[in-house]
């Protein structure tokens, strides 16, 4: 496991981690019960993280995360589904036909 995102908030992080997920990228929060501890802990040990599952997709978790960030959240050209063939406009980063990501990583 990577980490691939540290936030200031539980809400980011799942707001991340929900956008991982839709483009199948598994992934885990870390230190999500510790906003409690906050004061009793320091506070840089107590912000959410967001681990990716597989070490191997932790490279392009980051360049997700950053184009969201960065409001660069869909593809600007027409992509063509891998899993099932069907093309779909550059709007959308998911496949309107079954559902899988677009190759925008």
């Amino acid at each position: 496991m990577k980490r691939v995102a540290v936030g200031h908030s539980l809400v980011e992080i799942n707001h991340l981690k929900n956008l991982l997920e839709q483009v199948e990228i598994r992934c885990l929060i870390k230190n999500e019960q510790l906003a409690g501890a906050l004061g009793e802990i320091p506070f840089l040990e107590c912000q959410p993280e967001l681990w990716v599952i597989d070490d191997q997709q932790a490279e392009q978790a980051r360049r997700f995360i950053s184009a969201q960030q960065n409001g660069d959240e869909t593809p600007s050209e027409p992509w063509q589904c891998a899993a099932c063939g069907e093309s779909n406009e550059g709007q959308f980063s998911l496949c309107w036909q079954c559902g899988s990501g677009a190759p925008t990583l």
